[in-house]
């Protein structure tokens, strides 16, 4: 079926439906792991760290990244079990986007 003034074939029109609904499902997705990986990291913020010291002691610095990465790293080794490292790396994500 060919182009006939502004008549488009159907595979067109699927494509100009499917494409935009495909990329606002993959951004709402994105959204909703986003934000369920942050909730997991606050509440392994407030469960593990509050163990030994206040949870505001956490947000008189701003630090980046790499920063809270090696501040937690080193936590969890203090914790001796208590925090894995892979609990480290989630909290030291929550603390970024907490804290920017």
């Amino acid at each position: 079926m060919k182009k006939i003034g502004h008549i488009r074939r159907p595979n067109e029109l699927r494509a100009i439906i499917i494409v935009p609904v495909l990329m606002v499902m993959a951004l709402v997705l994105a959204a909703t792991l986003s934000c369920s990986s942050m909730q997991e990291g606050k509440a392994l913020f407030e469960a593990k760290c509050a163990k030994c010291h206040p949870l505001d002691y956490s947000f008189r610095e701003t630090k980046n990244l790499a920063k809270w990465n090696k501040t937690t790293k080193t936590m969890a080794r203090y914790s001796e079990g208590f925090i894995t490292e892979k609990e480290a790396k989630k909290i030291a994500k929550y603390l970024v986007s907490a804290h920017p």
